[in-house]
């Protein structure tokens, strides 16, 4: 396959396996994680989602690198449980700031460069919570759903 990867959130969980998979076929993964320390099976680069500057540097730097970036995997996420009324604002503001708008930072960065390329693949991982709201995680499913419509609007 021989295609080149960013993979946000790729040191731990589904980022992790999705790393796991493009490598075995023979991908050129780089993860993007907030994480000082990587895995073995991609490219390390210590850049939070939250920091338009570090997406920006990571992104570059592996163009620079590579000549070119072929998909992005959105995958950076957490959650957050809770009763609504008792979840305070900030917690909900970090939790949209890497679920939801760390995507965006992402796909703002690589965005002009697949367009110069004429091509190139985005995948935003949502969740099951977007179009089906779980019980005392309003503020996950609601990054999520926010995700979801995003990534319907892009592709429209």
């Amino acid at each position: 396959m021989g295609k080149i990867v960013i993979n946000t959130g790729g040191t731990s969980g589904i980022g992790l396996e999705t790393a796991r998979f493009l490598a075995n076929k023979g991908c050129k993964v780089y993860e993007l994680s907030r994480r000082e320390n990587g895995t073995d099976v991609a490219v390390h680069i210590q850049a939070n989602v939250t920091d338009e500057n570090q997406v920006r540097n990571a992104v570059e730097s592996i163009l620079r690198q590579e000549g070119h970036i072929d998909i992005v995997i959105n995958n950076a996420g957490f959650g957050i449980s809770g009763a609504i009324e008792y979840t305070d604002t900030e917690e909900a503001i970090r939790q949209f700031d890497v679920n939801f708008f760390g995507m965006v930072r992402v796909n703002r960065a690589v965005l002009p460069i697949m367009h110069r390329q004429g091509h190139g693949r985005i995948i935003n991982m949502s969740s099951v919570a977007a179009p089906i709201a779980i019980p005392f995680q309003a503020y996950y499913s609601a990054s999520k759903a926010a995700v979801r419509t995003y990534t319907l609007a892009l592709y429209s």
